[in-house]
């Protein structure tokens, strides 16, 4: 039988439990993953009711964004205005694997939303710009319920518009950013 947490975190791409609790009150979270961690999910309950799927890496795996396990993902603009634009991501079956939704403040992108096929929020991806008096060059990915997942330094390019050099890389979010 799967634990209840208070809290959770994400490390390597998987969540790990904060504060085991037996109490069914207030809100908890329960991580399920097969022995071999293969698929993970974690649902969210409020006072010991169901409340929704937080996560579930068959619908899309954040592990997958490691550079080492990184496929050949075609992206197609599907809608552009000026300040959103919808692509579709297709893997190397053409398969439809993620439809990304982003917000551009002053020609710069400040979020990214993804969804998987069937419209379920998977992720938010928020960009930071110094030139916009955010603290750091960088993007913070999210999950649906905006816990941190990522977080990815960059040195901006010379145009002052997009995202160079990786300076760090971070992917155990208990640690403070």
């Amino acid at each position: 039988m799967s634990k209840h947490y208070s809290d959770y975190f994400w490390k390597d791409g998987k969540p790990q439990g904060i504060g085991t609790t037996s109490s069914l009150s207030n809100v908890t979270y329960k991580i399920i993953a097969d022995p071999y961690y293969k698929r993970i999910s974690i649902e969210k309950y409020i006072d010991g009711s169901f409340k929704s799927l937080v996560y579930d890496s068959a619908l899309f795996d954040f592990r997958d964004l490691k550079p080492d396990r990184q496929t050949a993902w075609q992206k197609i603009t599907i809608s552009e205005t000026k300040n959103t634009m919808v692509c579709h991501l297709r893997n190397q079956d053409d398969r439809l694997v993620v439809i990304e939704e982003y917000f551009f403040e002053h020609s710069l992108c400040r979020e990214c939303k993804a969804y998987s096929p069937q419209r379920i929020l998977l992720s938010i991806q928020k960009m930071h710009y110094k030139a916009l008096n955010d603290s750091f060059n960088g993007v913070l990915l999210y999950d649906a319920n905006e816990h941190p997942v990522l977080y990815k330094h960059y040195e901006i390019d010379s145009s002052g518009q997009e995202f160079a050099q990786l300076l760090e890389e971070q992917w155990d979010m208990l640690k403070k950013i």
